[in-house]
């Protein structure tokens, strides 16, 4: 055992005594329902807050009346075509068809009123509100729906969830350039839409529409599809939201006055603020100065080793396992050809010690995993294999594969937090005991996702938010998906589609268990564990911690339905 592996393993023995003394947060089980896209967490350092600085009489929140404060981290002001995390801007400024209830349990009727379903899921007829008003005055109609769907679905675009929409009929056509309209979604009348889908899908509606949200068509539809990014729209947001963007300074601050046209009635809230930190540590330091009204499951949401410190804030309501439906795994550059021999992924799964960092680094949250989906129902754990800490058996496969021990991997992290620098910390010795030699490189978000685009990407820590249905696993597993990382398994695809051509869940339950042993087998993600994101929320927002505390848990980048519009400051 190397000096370092030595040291690393002193370390993880002396937070393993320490943290006995005290309770630990434990994983809860992820509900078995029917979320998305990884979330990256941008890595400018500034000081953490001292673990034991609790104030002896900490002061109550002095937030101004009327105002609900937000952070956000950068990269995410550009628009949320493009990035996962600006999604909580479309739930204050733009509204969908529908939108995925807090409770988990289907979708709220949004723009849509009402919907019908055609053959068993092969189209789907959406009533749409009449009377509803763009920011700018201007009216909603079916054109702004079917312009939506056509440029989430255009590459041009570059939408990340643009597959959302891969089972309409004429996706194909817009895909490889052939035309920029879906000939699927139909206008049947000014308030009628009817989108045709080319495969049965039962669940477009509950797992595909939530997505999208609807732009305005008598703005965007002369902005020709490749400009649309960093067109100053974005600037100066005209939605159908609770709010009406007021103020927008890209990656510092985004500002917002309640829509007294908003369908669902005027916000109580007379202003809501998105203050834009560099990274999860100032993000703590604003929550716990009262200079924000809750920490988010972005930027990590409270380091596990915090959550205590976070609890004695007599103003804060603090949700220490909220359960983040949060698959956490090493992404692997399939595209690199020394990554392809599947013993050299083997033996990363057997070098690991997963059940001792969750016990040491990790305080005991979270829980082992060995495939993607959270999901209990989804997988058969009895046809998985368990991975066991062997690294003995990694060198062997090291040695088979005929791996290059002086090849040296770049391993990113973009989360910034110590109990994620410690984990990345300890994964990267620990792959360096067996011979693959994993330095860890600190990383911004936009450098991550750039290294994904441009193939450079060798390994990185990164999650996938997808508890509610095991079918948003599509995103990083499926053939030719961005996150995929050149993973292709046409078995796994025809899977997918087979678990969403029902409605039923012991119809869907076989597919994708099987989907589970397969992405067991191939590993196109050094599996490690599920994870739970702890957040919190200034209870003098009345209505944002009561609306966690029925969430089962953290849906990621789809505008939930919380009704916003009628919370208030005490």
């Amino acid at each position: 055992m190397n000096k370092l592996y030595k040291v690393l393993s002193f370390v993880l023995l002396a937070v393993f005594l320490l943290s006995a003394c005290a309770p630990a947060a434990t994983a809860t089980t992820a509900p078995e329902q029917p979320t998305a896209e990884p979330t990256a967490v941008p890595a400018t350092e500034a000081p953490a807050p001292e673990a034991t600085a609790v104030p002896e009489q900490p002061a109550a929140s002095t937030g101004p009346a009327g105002v609900l404060r937000l952070p956000l981290r950068p990269g995410v002001t550009v628009g949320s075509l493009w990035t996962a995390a600006g999604r909580h801007l479309d739930e204050a400024f733009l509204s969908g068809l529908v939108a995925v209830k807090w409770t988990a349990d289907g979708v709220q009727p949004m723009l849509a009123e009402s919907w019908e379903m055609e053959g068993e899921g092969t189209a789907f007829i959406f009533k749409l509100r009449q009377g509803v008003k763009w920011s700018d005055g201007e009216s909603f109609t079916a054109d702004d729906v079917l312009y939506t769907f056509s440029i989430y679905a255009n590459p041009k675009v570059g939408a990340i969830h643009a597959g959302k929409l891969a089972d309409v009929v004429g996706y194909a056509d817009v895909k490889d350039g052939k035309t920029e309209t879906l000939a699927g979604v139909t206008k049947v009348d000014d308030y009628t839409v009817r989108v045709e889908l080319s495969t049965k899908s039962p669940l477009f509606v509950e797992l595909k529409v939530p997505f999208i949200s609807i732009l305005p068509a008598h703005i965007l539809a002369s902005i020709p599809a490749d400009q649309l990014k960093g067109n100053d729209y974005w600037n100066k947001v005209v939605g159908t939201g609770p709010f009406v963007m007021t103020n927008m300074v890209q990656d510092q601050l985004v500002e917002g006055a309640a829509n007294p046209n908003y369908f669902e009635g005027q916000p109580k809230l007379e202003k809501i603020v998105f203050q834009v930190y560099a990274d999860s540590n100032t993000m703590l330091a604003a929550l716990e100065a009262g200079e924000i009204d809750g920490m988010l499951y972005q930027g990590g949401g409270i380091p596990v080793d915090q959550v205590s410190r976070f609890e004695a804030l007599p103003n804060l309501k603090v949700f220490g396992n909220m359960d983040a439906g949060l698959p956490t795994f090493l992404l692997v550059n399939l595209k690199k050809d020394y990554f392809q021999d599947v013993r050299v992924r083997q033996a990363m799964m057997y070098a690991i010690d997963r059940k001792t960092i969750i016990e040491t680094v990790k305080l005991g949250t979270g829980s082992v995993s060995n495939t993607m989906f959270p999901g209990a129902w989804a997988r058969n754990d009895a046809d998985l294999t368990d991975y066991q800490y062997d690294p003995e058996k990694a060198k062997a496969l090291l040695a088979e594969a005929g791996w290059d021990s002086t090849r040296q991997i770049d391993l990113q992290r973009y989360y910034t937090d110590q109990v994620n620098k410690d984990t990345v910390d300890a994964i990267a010795s620990m792959l360096q005991e067996v011979g693959i030699n994993a330095v860890v490189r600190e990383v911004k978000s936009a450098e991550f996702q750039a290294s994904v685009d441009d193939g450079s990407l060798e390994l990185a820590y990164a999650a996938n938010g997808q508890g509610l249905d095991p079918s948003l696993g599509f995103l990083v597993t499926g053939c030719g998906q961005r996150l995929a990382v050149g993973y292709c398994n046409e078995q796994v695809d025809a899977l997918y589609a087979q678990g969403q051509a029902s409605a039923d869940r012991a119809v869907r339950a076989p597919a994708y268990q099987e989907i589970s042993k397969l992405l067991n087998a191939d590993l196109p993600k050094v599996w490690l564990w599920w994870e739970v994101r702890p957040v919190a929320f200034d209870t003098r927002i009345v209505g944002l911690a009561e609306h966690y505390t029925e969430q089962p848990l953290l849906m990621f980048d789809i505008p939930v339905y919380n009704e916003i519009h009628l919370w208030y400051t005490k």
